[in-house]
């Protein structure tokens, strides 16, 4: 008795995997808040929300958009994220994420070794799609995309194979969905490759396809749809992420939006996962359906694509591709090894050590000085020290500024300044292509600074643009850092 007593408080590999991403996203937290320049202009959009208690239907940030048609598609998460670094600081935003990115591959995990009945097979695989999602770990809204998508993963395969599940939920978690994240056009492409893949497999063997699987395929695929546009821009969102995806101006100025270059080293994990995905297709006996193999196929041409896209097939691919392990048992020695951990997982309910861990290190990450001094907006990413002066030192009139930098400048200085571009804001390339000109001094960038009035620049120290103001007899150096320069008319 004393014996199954000790073992109920042993942790699972299902904890234990959990833990383990926790763990790294808090060690990786840093470089994740020093990644780009998106999150401080989700912060600042999550306070506008709260304090104004009103969505930003205009644009409020930058001056050459102010006043114009703005659609806030991701403004809940930005709430949820203002909420954590009011109340704990960038920590509680970077503990956030590792809830987050761990929950994701938790719930991939704890239903596919359910399901198959197979522990290190799937665990390999999935903590491999953890691996190629790193190169996207960000402190983002995306984040909230990656989870959500797994449950969705989940409840799209239930209906695929005909298990009973209530199917109001997946309208009512699309609702959710496009109030959170912009992403929740993935869900909707998974419910079409399922939908779509039921059609094909009914008209190659009518007998052997389920009619009512099919038909609650197709009705949560419409009724998600509709479930989409309940937002503060109702459409807006389609319109905006589609528009924005196939502008081919910014997607070319966006290293994100690049395909993947397999000759960087980082790269590798994305290939490999390509590649053994290959692989297992090949040796599995039984086919997949043809919604399995639609999802999985779509997925892969999005990562191979544009490298945003790496988060989420690094959540489908696992998922899709846990059916060809079954053949693993065909191993004695995997064989053997999953007998013998179901038979003591089947004695442990290590639930608390998730729950310990998520509780402990958060409130140590959170409280601690040093860890909060650790978990900080850093240059040369961002302009901290010039930040500082200027709000000791406010300027007037309107501003000229490093793309990157905008949110933080605005996180900072808004409402009193407006910055005159950041990552976010420009969603039709008009005002990036103007930034172009001025960075690079292509002809024409002094009109521009004439065409919006621009008084004063916050820019890179020693950039070309710098040493050009600088040379102009009616510009002078204010400030001056190792990050950046701030120079007025």
């Amino acid at each position: 008795m004393k014996s199954n007593l000790r073992l109920w408080f042993l942790p699972r590999i299902q904890d234990i995997f959990f833990i383990s991403i926790f763990i790294a996203v808090l060690l990786l937290g840093q470089r994740m808040l020093n990644l780009d320049g998106d999150l401080p202009r989700h912060l600042l959009t999550g306070k506008y929300i709260l304090e104004t208690r009103s969505f930003p239907t205009t644009e409020p940030f930058i001056h050459p958009y102010f006043n114009q048609p703005y659609v806030p598609h991701e403004w809940l998460t930005d709430v949820i994220f203002y909420i954590a670094y009011t109340y704990a600081g960038l920590a509680g935003t970077v503990a956030l994420s590792a809830l987050l990115i761990a929950s994701t591959f938790a719930v991939l995990y704890n239903k596919l070794s359910t399901r198959l009945s197979l522990r290190i097979p799937i665990f390999m695989i999935v903590a491999w799609g953890a691996i190629a999602t790193s190169l996207n770990w960000a402190v983002r809204p995306h984040l909230v995309s990656m989870f959500l998508l797994a449950i969705w993963l989940v409840w799209a395969d239930d209906l695929r194979r005909g298990e009973k599940i209530p199917l109001w939920w997946l309208p009512v978690f699309m609702l959710a969905w496009s109030n959170l994240h912009g992403e929740f056009i993935a869900g909707i492409l998974v419910l079409l490759a399922y939908s779509v893949g039921w059609g094909m497999d009914y008209l190659l063997d009518p007998a052997n396809t389920s009619l009512s699987a099919g038909k609650n395929i197709w009705l949560a695929l419409l009724l998600s749809i509709l479930a989409s546009l309940l937002n503060p821009g109702g459409i807006g969102p389609w319109v905006s992420i589609l528009g924005f995806v196939n502008n081919q101006y910014l997607m070319s100025r966006m290293m994100e939006a690049n395909t993947p270059n397999f000759q960087m080293p980082e790269m590798r994990v994305l290939l490999g996962l390509l590649a053994i995905s290959i692989f297992l297709l090949a040796i599995k006996k039984e086919k997949l359906s043809a919604g399995q193999g639609l999802l999985l196929a779509g997925f892969s041409a999005m990562s191979l694509i544009a490298v945003r896209n790496i988060h989420l097939y690094g959540v489908v691919a696992p998922f899709v591709l846990a059916e060809t392990l079954e053949v693993s048992r065909n191993f004695r020695l995997i064989d053997r090894l999953e007998v013998t951990l179901q038979n003591v997982e089947g004695k442990i309910k290590g639930i608390i050590w998730p729950v310990l861990t998520v509780i402990s290190l958060s409130a140590f990450v959170i409280t601690n000085n040093t860890m909060q001094r650790f978990y900080q907006f850093n240059p040369p990413m961002f302009p901290v020290q010039a930040v500082e002066w200027l709000e000791r030192n406010p300027q007037q009139g309107k501003m000229f500024n490093e793309l990157n930098w905008g949110g933080y400048l605005a996180l900072h200085l808004w409402p009193e300044q407006l910055t005159f571009v950041d990552s976010m804001a420009d969603t039709s390339g008009e005002v990036t292509m103007q930034y172009e000109i001025v960075i690079t001094l292509a002809d024409g960038w002094q009109d521009i600074f004439e065409q919006y009035d621009i008084e004063w620049a916050i820019i890179e120290s020693k950039s070309p643009l710098a040493q050009a103001l600088e040379n102009e007899q009616h510009w002078r150096i204010l400030y001056e850092d190792d990050t950046s320069i701030i120079l007025r008319k």
